[in-house]
């Protein structure tokens, strides 16, 4: 059935056309959904998201026009930004995430004289700015291999992620902290700054 054909037949036959919808369109949806929130999320988490999308994608459909997308796009776009939604909403609660300005102080020597501490303090704010610029996984795979200490495996398991995900995450991380960092940190020495 073609796009026009199952808007009309919304109007008409709505249980039918949305049969259809759902049947041919849940795999690309339940997909971009999952990309989104499987760091944070559960299976049931994203059959719930997918069940939305759809939903406002029937709340929507009158304002459909074919003429700058199809169904499949209108879908991908809804999709997208309640995986985005989730995501949030999720990362915001989920014990797995890690709390930066906590973790660097409770990982920092705080016997300093108060010059050091000036400077830590400025290096630490700098540091954990580029930090949080990463986004997600990557800033909690940072804060988990430099901060806590975790093995590449465990990172992995904890978010989901393969090893060599992980590995090559650090890998790129690091690149573009040096960049975000320009002269703060030379190459070879990003896991030293990490680690103070």
């Amino acid at each position: 059935m073609k796009d026009f054909d199952l808007l009309e037949e919304l109007n008409t036959n709505p249980n039918r056309a949305m049969e259809f919808i759902i049947e041919q369109y849940t795999g690309l949806v339940y997909s971009i959904i999952n990309s989104k929130v499987s760091s944070v999320g559960t299976a049931e988490d994203v059959k719930e998201c997918v069940s939305d999308v759809f939903m406002d994608f029937y709340r929507q459909a009158k304002g459909i026009d074919l003429a700058n997308s199809s169904i499949k796009g209108y879908l991908a776009v809804i999709a997208k930004h309640k995986g985005i939604d989730l995501y949030r909403r999720l990362a915001g609660t989920a014990s797995r995430s890690v709390n930066l300005d906590e973790t660097y102080e409770q990982v920092t020597d705080n016997k300093l004289n108060p010059e050091q501490e000036v400077i830590q303090k400025e290096q630490r704010n700098v540091l954990i700015k580029a930090i949080e610029s990463l986004g997600e996984p990557d800033r909690d795979i940072f804060i988990r291999k430099y901060f806590l200490g975790q093995r590449t495996k465990e990172i992995a398991e904890a978010l989901y992620l393969r090893d060599n995900t992980v590995d090559k995450k650090i890998s790129r991380g690091l690149k573009k902290l040096r960049i975000l960092l320009g002269g703060v940190i030379h190459e070879g020495t990003e896991e030293n700054l990490l680690t103070k």
